[in-house]
């Protein structure tokens, strides 16, 4: 540890050794300070949780080390100490059991992920998504429930565009606001008001760069399990790869200036890593296959490239799609798409066809009469007296008129 013991950080020394306890150091001082760097936010926020949790750091550590050393022990397990001692057995000292909430804020800090076993209010701040970490499951498995992958529909081809989800679009066209999140379980939430709605996105993209970093370092085809990711101190690298590949997709580098101007806002606004203006950072550009170079243009496609975080991604596109109306005017718009409304709009404009159409009728046919009596031109005729009648008063009227005018 000679190299982490020349990296001095002040204030935030010791998130910057949960950092090395997660990923490990190094090769080399430089490399660990670069490394530092990018992780400033996220070491910022670890120095937020100790201070909050207010407990020991050494138990912290003891409890990443725990997590990655046995990622497919169950929950209870580690409480009970059984895992501890497997852990731990190289240490001459019999290993203490960990207190529970501990492993908890491990899993907070190291994987970023909103654990906790008391719900969203015992963390301090704005938590959507809180899953509880069961006393039945291993880590592994409580991340795969936590990250599902999604199946693919098979027969969904329903028509999709992916440029509909860029911020500009969003903003302008949905009114979604963005706001920003420290929990991976929360990115991409799309949440509804009565006059607002929030879109939470991932705000650390650098601790997503170091992780698939680590990984690639390991193995560079990057093709660990969730198992061998977490004993790296790592989420599974198709999560870490496809989170940024979202962020892309809000934030294009590629057509989307509008969209760049408003994350260049806000990291401005709410101090948010830098590495965001990075204009390759959020894009791996890995092509497997010839469909990774294309955006999905159906259902099918999206959850094929897409399969962690398709479902939220086409709750967003549904909502940019079909806006939810937050403002007076958009609700009252709203309300007359309802069947009802458009019931009882057919049925009046139906009277309203139908009443006139008859009136049309009525008229037309008083006009032919009219027409043929002036024609026969005999008053005999039944009933055309009176059109004659009308007719020579309006002669009349014509003559008196022409009289008027030449005196």
């Amino acid at each position: 540890m000679s190299d982490a013991d020349a990296i001095e950080l002040g204030d935030l020394a010791p998130a910057s050794r949960i950092a090395a306890e997660i990923w490990g150091l190094a090769s080399h001082h430089e490399e660990q300070e670069a490394r530092l760097g990018v992780l400033s936010p996220f070491l910022a926020h670890c120095q937020q949780q100790l201070e909050f949790e207010e407990q020991p750091l050494e138990d912290f550590l003891s409890a990443i080390r725990l997590l990655k050393k046995s990622p497919g022990a169950r929950r209870s397990e580690l409480h009970g100490g059984a895992a501890a001692s497997s852990a731990e057995s190289e240490s001459p000292e019999s290993p203490t059991p960990l207190p529970p909430d501990v492993l908890d804020v491990a899993v907070r800090t190291m994987l970023l992920t909103a654990c906790s076993r008391l719900g969203p209010m015992s963390m301090g701040n704005r938590v959507i998504f809180c899953p509880r970490w069961m006393g039945s499951e291993g880590l592994d498995s409580y991340l795969s429930r936590v990250y599902p992958v999604a199946q693919a529909p098979q027969q969904d081809l329903a028509r999709f565009r992916l440029d509909k989800l860029c911020a500009s679009y969003l903003q302008s066209f949905a009114s979604v606001q963005i706001k920003w999140t420290d929990y991976l379980s929360d990115h991409l939430v799309l949440l509804r008001g009565e006059t607002w709605k929030h879109l939470y996105l991932f705000r650390h993209p650098g601790f997503l760069k170091v992780s698939l970093e680590v990984l690639e370092s390991d193995n560079e085809d990057m093709a660990h399990t969730a198992a061998a990711a977490l004993k790296l101190g790592c989420l599974p690298p198709g999560l870490l790869k496809e989170t940024l590949m979202t962020l892309n997709i809000i934030f294009p580098v590629i057509g989307g200036s509008a969209s760049r101007a408003i994350l260049e806002r806000e990291v401005r606004k709410h101090d948010l890593d830098q590495y965001f203006l990075d204009r390759l950072g959020l894009d791996p550009l890995e092509h497997k296959r010839p469909s990774d170079a294309l955006d999905p243009t159906n259902m099918r496609a999206l959850y094929d490239k897409y399969p962690y975080w398709a479902d939220r991604l086409y709750d967003l596109w549904r909502e940019a799609d079909d806006p939810t109306p937050i403002t007076r005017i958009e609700r009252w718009t709203e309300s007359r798409k309802n069947p009802r409304f458009t019931y009882w709009c057919a049925v009046i404009s139906i009277i309203a066809v139908v009443f006139f159409g008859m009136l049309a009728t009525v008229l037309g046919a008083m006009q032919v009469w009219i027409a043929y009596c002036a024609w026969v031109n005999d008053p005999s005729r039944s009933q055309c007296g009176y059109a004659r009648g009308a007719v020579v008063g309006s002669g009349s009227a014509n003559s008196v008129t022409c009289l008027l005018v030449g005196h």
